[in-house]
């Protein structure tokens, strides 16, 4: 009883430990909301299968966003009409490439590795997001799925 008990407290710790990012990222998904309109993200997220990937990289390596603050943001993204390679690019790009993880990458590895780790990250969110976009499955109902559901 005592090995469960340990482990639900730290368990808790951990979550204790991750709110703070989780919240970061809830706030930054509110200002994309607030500034950014759904006809936008949808104008340059949600239509191709490359372009938008691609620019959802670019756009995701300035903010300093943990792996954990960066599911809300791609999640609103998301539900704004972002497709789903550009959210998954978003997603890898940004903890990869933040300001934060850089200067870890410096102060641990050696110039170089600063360099590559970030160009690597990019590389791989593109390629996972077109990935996705090609191959992988399109979970947006369509107008006929829509109308069984609401009965119309």
């Amino acid at each position: 009883m005592a090995v469960i008990y340990e482990i639900l407290k730290e368990s808790w710790h951990i979550y204790l430990d991750v709110a703070i990012y989780m919240l970061f990222g809830f706030f930054v998904a509110g200002i994309l909301y607030v500034f950014f309109k759904a006809d936008k993200i949808k104008q340059y997220l949600g239509t191709g299968k490359i372009k938008p990937v691609v620019l959802s990289a670019l756009f995701g390596i300035p903010i300093p966003l943990c792996s954990c603050g960066v599911v809300p943001v791609a999640t609103g993204l998301k539900k704004q009409g972002a497709n789903n390679g550009a959210a998954l690019s978003f997603m890898i790009a940004t903890p990869e490439s933040g300001v934060d993880s850089i200067a870890i990458s410096w102060a641990m590895l050696d110039p170089i590795m600063t360099v590559i780790r970030p160009v690597a990250g990019f590389i791989t969110a593109i390629s996972t997001g077109i990935a996705q976009n090609f191959f992988g499955t399109d979970d947006t109902p369509n107008k006929q799925d829509m109308k069984k559901e609401t009965g119309g």
